[in-house]
């Protein structure tokens, strides 16, 4: 080798390219798919079963809802009591 010449530039190995995706990665984008596919399936406005007509129950075929009306004070003092964690004192 002379010593008056730059070393020769070597040429570096032939390495081939590694796969960017690998079978999870298409098995996590496979599921992702899977996954959006469902919900929007669920959820599509124009399915027959979203075709559907409820029918309107009239007011009158509706029970009456009454709320609960303790007569005794001793009941109404022994609810109270339980909620505030004393029980009948």
């Amino acid at each position: 080798m002379n010593p008056t010449q730059p070393p020769r530039a070597q040429a570096a190995p032939y390495r081939p390219k590694k796969a960017a995706l690998n079978w999870i990665d298409y098995l996590v984008i496979a599921a992702t798919v899977a996954t959006f596919a469902t919900v929007v399936a669920v959820n599509n406005p124009h399915a027959p079963r979203a075709q559907t007509r409820s029918t309107v129950i009239p007011a009158s075929e509706l029970p009456v809802q009454t709320g609960q009306l303790f007569d005794s004070p001793g009941l109404t003092k022994a609810k109270i009591g339980l909620a505030m964690s004393r029980p009948w004192g």
